[in-house]
């Protein structure tokens, strides 16, 4: 992780934290332009039971050296063993971010170190080391978030939300009752960037300083700024630190609409039998075919000889041709056997009882395919160029390809484009379940909401399709409420410090990325090759085995014993 910091001490005012001795919080604000403080001398602070109000009517930057106009208000409550930040600021400029800085927070529990939900966990508790992580584009950047993490003067902490690192806003340091533990959170009932930033610079004697991070949406950037609830508890016992998660959880349910597995009424019913996802590979960027579609149904008729169709969900990526290459445009791949070759994998699927879920983009497009790409490319925040991402070196060149964007399903053309490439799928060849591929990530883009893109367009599939499966790739609390299944980013076989998070509302499953049996190929993803074992999945995940060109000629042995292993309940032999 690249560090950059202040080379100075930005001198902010400190406020004491009533009912924690020793605890101190400030502001700081961000405009397009510059940081602001709080000026000293401008500041009027009130108390009134619970409560504490602030108002600031000057700004001050470079160190107090600068004054500025400016106003922030700040309202702190107690309430339910919590302190509660609400903070507004008003300027000039246009405001982008609201930071609320802490220190002198209980030492033992910071020293212990910090975690999410998510995060890796063995029965006491206790943290593992670096777990592996599935080899895709997001996991590569999620990794830092596998373990506690123990800030240094040289290794701070940031996680970011929604994507890629902090999949809820919420983390706790300390890690025994002994110790004591701290949570914070910020309770938004909007998609909006949140970050938490925890480290120990010279000036404040390189002990931890803690903050919590609001970030508007660029499409709002004015004069005014309102954060949610930006909260903060110091529990005595893991017993309220579970209580606290669990209120977290209660107001997601409550903001996004996230509904329980088991009733939610986007799962289709053969959905809740599925245990096992076939990687049906198809071509890769390059050309190289890994499987035709008549192929694809020799293999789902081999593997029902061991395991119920009923319990198969049938993946498959690169179906319409070069992978990645022909985004955003979806027709079964001529050089996989065409329209009816694909038609006949359905019919066969169809009559093994497996289910088929072939894969779209729900961003990627190739430039030389889709001209109108600059129309709902992802835009910086201050709209004032193109953001590029994800972009591999498919021919192995040794360099990113140049051809490759992301496109903002929130741009209605483009949406509009997706859904109808997706429903034509769907309509003419009768598949029970779609895939959206890079469906997690998020970009703060002015022109367009993203998260109010995917809504849209999920609500249209479900709309024209009644009972269809929409599957993501990788997942967050928000995006839970839109998408029930969703590959996993994080592996199956992470046990989870707080699981429900996950397993309380959605399944993951098996990432394309994880190898298929031998060598260990990923097939049509650019990872090439893991040399991974196959994972054993935790509660609520779904193992995935992939199928490449020579699975069954060389590995028959081993993809059989995947299947009964399932079949049975266990992967024991």
């Amino acid at each position: 992780m690249i560090v950059y910091d202040l080379s100075y001490d930005p001198r902010d005012p400190y406020f004491d934290l009533p009912g924690l001795p020793g605890a101190q919080w400030s502001v700081q604000i961000f405009t397009t332009h510059n940081l602001y403080g709080l000026d000293p001398a401008q500041i009027t602070l009130t108390e009134d039971g619970e409560h504490l109000h602030l108002v600031c009517d000057g700004l001050s930057w470079g160190g107090q050296q600068q004054r500025a106009r400016g106003r922030v208000e700040v309202h702190l409550t107690r309430r339910d063993g919590a302190w509660n930040w609400r903070i507004s600021a008003r300027h000039t400029e246009p405001l982008k971010v609201v930071k609320l800085l802490l220190r002198g927070l209980p030492e033992q529990a910071l020293a212990a170190g910090w975690w999410q939900p998510t995060s890796a966990v063995r029965e006491t508790h206790e943290a593992h080391g670096p777990q592996p992580t599935q080899a895709s584009f997001g996991a590569d950047q999620i990794s830092e978030a596998n373990e506690v993490w123990r800030t240094t003067p040289l290794r701070p902490l940031r996680w970011r939300y929604p994507w890629p690192e902090w999949l809820t806003p919420w983390a706790c340091a300390g890690d025994t009752d002994a110790q004591g533990y701290i949570c914070v959170s910020v309770r938004d009932p909007e998609v909006r960037a949140k970050r938490l930033y925890v480290h120990q610079p010279p000036y404040h004697h390189q002990r931890p300083i803690v903050e919590l991070i609001f970030e508007e949406d660029a499409a709002r950037w004015g004069d005014r700024i309102e954060t949610p609830d930006m909260r903060l508890r110091v529990c005595d016992t893991f017993a309220e630190v579970e209580a606290d998660f669990e209120e977290h959880l209660a107001f997601l349910e409550g903001a996004y609409g996230l509904q329980r597995w088991e009733t939610r009424p986007d799962v289709p019913a053969w959905m809740r039998d599925i245990r096992l996802v076939l990687n049906l590979h198809g071509q890769h960027w390059t050309g190289y075919v890994f499987n035709t579609f008549a192929r694809m149904a020799e293999t789902l008729r081999f593997v029902t000889q061991y395991i119920p169709g009923e319990y198969i969900l049938a993946y498959i990526p690169g179906w319409e041709g070069r992978y990645y290459y022909a985004y955003p445009n979806y027709r079964p791949g001529p050089d996989l056997g065409g329209e009816a070759a694909f038609r006949q994998l359905v019919a066969t699927a169809r009559e093994l009882g497996v289910k088929v879920m072939p894969m779209f983009g729900m961003h990627g497009a190739n430039i030389q395919v889709y001209p109108d790409w600059e129309r709902s490319a992802f835009r910086s925040r201050t709209n004032s160029y193109v953001k590029l991402v994800n972009c591999p070196d498919w021919d192995t060149d040794r360099f990113g390809e140049d051809d490759q964007v992301f496109l903002n399903p929130g741009e209605p053309v483009f949406r509009q484009h997706l859904l109808e490439q997706v429903s034509a799928v769907v309509r003419e060849y009768d598949v029970p379940g779609v895939f959206l591929d890079t469906s997690a990530c998020w970009f703060n883009d002015p022109r367009y909401n993203l998260y109010d893109g995917y809504r849209m367009l999920i609500a249209e599939l479900h709309q024209r399709h009644p009972g269809l499966l929409v599957a993501g790739e990788g997942w967050w609390d928000a995006l839970l409420a839109l998408l029930p299944v969703n590959q996993s980013w994080l592996g199956v076989d992470r046990r989870y410090r707080f699981p429900q998070l996950l397993t309380r509302y959605a399944r993951a499953l098996g990432h394309l990325a994880e190898g298929a049996p031998g060598p260990v190929s990923t097939g049509v993803h650019e990872r090439g090759f893991t040399f991974t074992p196959m994972p054993e999945p935790t509660f609520g995940h779904i193992r995935a085995l992939g199928i490449v060109d020579d699975t069954l000629e060389r590995y028959r042995d081993e993809v059989v014993r995947v299947c009964r292993a399932v079949a049975e309940g266990s992967l024991d032999g």
